[in-house]
């Protein structure tokens, strides 16, 4: 009894330390917008990674993005298909917008654009496993712990915004890779292809009829192919009504 006392004394002393430790850090807001270095068109679903405190944030659908650090933190930006960017945060609050190169692979002639996301799709979901269906600890989390750890079983109990931004990272990165991964099949160029739409109506069309990501996760090519010829057949009906009601 009286070790695990001993125990419990040196936990909540350390988790003490700890919160006098963070109280003490003086944290600065950085924020600010994240481009295509050729397009500058905002970026949405980029991680942006806190490398000491491993905390992260995803820009959002605009491209702006929003995170807290200590100065010093190295702040580091990535998204599949292009290349890792980062920088030192400084002393105080800023706004530092973030442009973002592309890949550049040197086989011409050759579709590598599957093998390119593949590939960078799983080293960040490799890199960020821990957080992909992160779940807030429960009370059997903390008596599973408490016996061989009780210094992290006393951090479950208490109420935290590190742990509220866990679950919400996790929340983001799995969106956004459901997200990427409609990008990757349902893209302008097949949607082209079947359909011979050019932007501006091809973008409307591809958001109008964009597919859910349980449908892609198992459909085939032919399911898509077929997706997409009904959905510019209902299209086309569509259209046809709205020039027939505004002739009348």
């Amino acid at each position: 009894m009286k070790q695990f006392l001993l125990r419990y004394a040196v936990a909540a002393g350390v988790l003490c330390l700890i919160g006098l430790q963070e109280a003490s850090a003086q944290a600065v807001r950085l924020m600010g917008m994240i481009t295509d270095a050729d397009t500058r068109t905002g970026l949405p679903g980029v991680t942006v990674w806190n490398k000491r405190s491993n905390m992260g944030a995803i820009s959002s659908e605009t491209g702006r993005y929003y995170i807290e650090a200590l100065p010093g933190d190295t702040i580091e930006f990535s998204s599949i298909s292009y290349v890792r960017t980062a920088y030192v945060a400084p002393g105080i609050s800023a706004t530092r917008n973030v442009e973002m190169k592309r890949h550049i692979m040197g086989l011409q002639g050759i579709n590598i654009r599957g093998r390119i996301y593949k590939q960078d799709s799983l080293a960040i979901r490799e890199e960020y496993e821990r957080y992909f269906g992160y779940k807030r600890p429960g009370a059997l989390d903390v008596l599973k712990t408490l016996p061989s750890n009780p210094i992290t079983a006393l951090t479950y109990l208490v109420p935290s915004k590190a742990r509220k931004r866990r679950e919400k990272f996790g929340e983001q990165l799995k969106y956004w890779e459901e997200e990427k991964h409609i990008d990757y099949r349902y893209n302008p160029d097949l949607v082209a292809k079947i359909t011979k739409l050019e932007s501006p109506e091809l973008d409307s069309f591809m958001l109008a009829y964009r597919p859910p990501y349980n449908f892609l996760l198992n459909a085939t090519e032919y399911d898509l192919l077929l997706f997409i010829k009904q959905s510019y057949e209902r299209w086309q009906k569509q259209r046809g009504e709205l020039r027939k009601d505004s002739s009348n």
